[in-house]
């Protein structure tokens, strides 16, 4: 039984959190791509979208298809994406279909918050 999808978007100085619970598949696309006009950018000052896999535990070929357009689009709109909370099995994946191209992966919020910060200081 799949589980619904939700998010909860959090802004932070550098960009936005969004922080997802239950299963990542087709029916996320609308809460995924129709949050905001990823191409444009981000709408709030800084340039980093992070994704929190926390609360996910499962998706499919569909979901995965949404997240390559979601960083596809922020590659396009002039943000950096970072994850964090990702398994070890979807980590291959997403590094099997490419997704880790355009997104940066890392094991927990603090850590993309400590890169985010090191990227700050070095502009």
């Amino acid at each position: 039984m799949e589980s619904q999808f939700r998010i909860r978007t959090r802004t932070f100085a550098r960009g936005v959190i969004l922080d997802m619970d239950g299963d990542v598949t087709k029916q996320a696309e609308d809460a995924l791509l129709g949050e905001q006009p990823w191409g444009r950018g981000l709408d709030v000052p800084g340039s980093c979208l992070i994704l929190n896999f926390s609360n996910v535990s499962y998706m499919n070929s569909s979901g995965i298809a949404v997240l390559i357009r979601l960083v596809r689009t922020g590659a396009k709109g002039r943000f950096h994406t970072f994850a964090f909370g990702i398994s070890p099995h979807f980590q291959k994946l997403f590094r099997m279909v490419g997704l880790t191209e355009y997104m940066m992966i890392y094991p927990d919020e603090y850590a993309v918050l400590e890169r985010i910060d090191c990227l700050t200081r070095s502009e």
